[in-house]
């Protein structure tokens, strides 16, 4: 059995291989320089040395302008390697299938290296595979930003949703509003227990740190050279308090920063001092301010991420402030909205059209859908695990879905709980969407929320091996995938994972059963552990 994660669309197996040494060269047209710089890169690692570039050279990269831009084909024989593609990303995904078909990750110091004979023409099932991390509840640095993403191409994931802004800390830097790196970027301690807890434990220490936008063009171009597209979210209307931290006329009500600035230490709203509105403090959407500073976020934000999209969060928006606030009212009346949830859906359309002049799509998480008068250009992200009707009802009349659900894709939460063939089994039909509209689902993408991921290992150790189920669901056809498969090749893949230096769960906590009731409790009051007959896992813990 080929150990291959994604497993390949087509393969045919010969007998023979491709004896791989020093001596090896390749071929490459201008098209695949980018591909040839990995290949060099590849060879520098298993034989100290470059190969050299010859008009026949023993590896071949060739442009195939029938093949879509993310599909290649693998020619492997006794005598050469030839790569096929019409696009740079094509050829890149190739030479991952060649990495692994070689064992690259696992050789030391080869003097040879035998890859198998073989024919393989490859395409994805979705042209969406993301995966998101939230870098405001804890901040990574660059360095770990790139590493992800070098494990993303591994994977031959193509999109980095980069969740930059939320509650708990604001982590783009803004030329016009410094305000929101000085002030917002930091909180003064880390809550450590469950949601909503009264008697919260906390950690004790202060949490800070942004992204200069010089920072951001380089993780933008390190992802781009990957065939990665990076998506950035800056939430709103709602997880606005950083924000709010550092300009406080941006809520309905304005509170001291220093309020602001504990609130960002992810603890209850009675900290607030007021018990009648909901934890998640908005924006006010009536004040003309608002829009002005948002569009000038937009402005700076859009400068930096060339993709044509744009996320805005607009998840868990409460109401209750814009129910009291005279400014949202107002603007409730001018615009003749009946309700708070039509203020909402007024808001991201406003939104929506200001990003249409930046040549960006509007994506939400599915509750933007759940406003009656939402443009149908928005963009739904699903991730609930109750079914929502609205993002059915987007789907039915041309709108498109990015599908994120919950208990299949959520990497926050714990393996026993979002477990790895719930992954890997995955289908759109598991959302109500019926096969005729399988086509307006851009893809899959998993998340990892970070309220209680704090550092590599523990990133790690949700993430892995999960993104493997990831990979195959979202480019593996489905009538090839077979989580049967899947289980055979994992010790291979967990070889490797561990070779890279990943901290991947073990076996034994991701393919069992655990007889585990869980709760929130129990997880938010032990973040880093993971249940097993009822002993919490060493492997994994802080």
């Amino acid at each position: 059995m080929l150990q291959l994660i994604p497993m390949p669309a087509e393969i045919q197996r010969y007998s023979g291989v491709f004896s791989m040494t020093a001596d090896t060269s390749y071929t490459a047209e201008s098209h695949f320089s980018e591909a040839a710089e990995f290949l060099e890169s590849y060879f520098k690692k298993l034989f100290g040395t470059a190969p050299e570039e010859k008009e026949t050279g023993d590896i071949k990269f060739f442009y195939a302008e029938n093949l879509a831009k993310e599909a290649y084909r693998l020619s492997i024989s006794a005598n050469r390697i030839q790569i096929e593609a019409s696009a740079p990303t094509g050829a890149l995904y190739a030479l991952q299938t060649l990495r692994q078909l070689g064992d690259f990750d696992l050789q030391e110091n080869p003097e040879e290296i035998q890859i198998p004979c073989v024919e393989i023409v490859d395409y994805p099932r979705y042209s969406w595979r993301g995966q998101m991390l939230d870098c405001s509840r804890h901040f990574f640095s660059t360095e770990e930003i790139k590493r992800l993403l070098d494990l993303m191409l591994y994977h031959k994931l193509n999109v980095f949703h980069w969740h930059l802004t939320d509650d708990q800390g604001w982590r783009m830097e803004s030329k016009k509003y410094p305000l929101l790196t000085e002030i917002g970027s930091k909180r003064k301690n880390t809550q450590q227990t469950g949601w909503m807890e009264l008697n919260y434990k906390l950690e004790g220490k202060p949490h800070e740190g942004f992204y200069t936008q010089e920072e951001i063009r380089d993780i933008v171009a390190y992802a781009a050279k990957r065939g990665i597209m990076v998506v950035p979210e800056i939430d709103m209307p709602a997880h606005f308090a950083a924000a709010e931290a550092a300009y406080p006329y941006l809520a309905c009500r304005e509170m001291k920063s220093e309020v602001f600035w504990w609130y960002s230490g992810i603890v209850p709203h009675t900290e607030l001092g007021y018990k009648d509105s909901s934890w998640n403090r908005p924006a006010c959407l009536g004040k003309e301010s608002t829009y002005t500073f948002i569009f000038d976020i937009l402005d700076e934000v859009c400068e930096l991420f060339p993709a044509p999209y744009f996320h805005i969060g607009g998840d868990e928006s409460p109401t209750a402030e814009w129910k009291k606030c005279p400014h949202c009212q107002k603007k409730m009346q001018e615009e003749h909205l009946e309700t708070p949830r039509e203020l909402q859906g007024y808001f991201t359309n406003c939104v929506g059209k200001y990003l249409k002049t930046k040549g960006k799509s509007l994506i939400g998480w599915n509750e933007v859908l759940d406003s009656p008068n939402i443009d149908r250009s928005v963009v739904g992200q699903y991730w609930t695990s109750k079914r929502s009707k609205a993002a059915e009802r987007h789907i039915k009349k041309g709108g498109k879905l990015i599908l994120s659900r919950h208990n299949a894709f959520y990497f926050d939460f714990p393996h026993s709980k979002v477990q790895l063939k719930n992954t890997y089994t995955f289908d759109p039909k598991m959302c109500h969407i019926q096969k005729n509209r399988e086509n307006q689902v851009l893809g899959v993408e998993a998340e990892l929320w970070t309220e209680f991921v704090a550092d590599r290992r523990k990133l790690d150790f949700n993430l892995f091996p999960r993104m493997g189920a990831v990979s195959e669901n979202a480019w593996t056809p489905k009538q090839k995938c077979s989580f049967r498969s899947f289980q055979k090749r994992l010790p291979h893949y967990e070889a490797v994972l561990q070779k890279l230096g990943v901290n991947y769960a073990p076996e034994k906590i991701t393919l069992k059963n655990h007889n585990v009731k869980y709760t929130h409790a129990f997880y938010f009051k032990n973040p880093y552990l993971e249940v097993e007959d009822g002993e919490a896992a060493k492997r994994g813990t802080k």
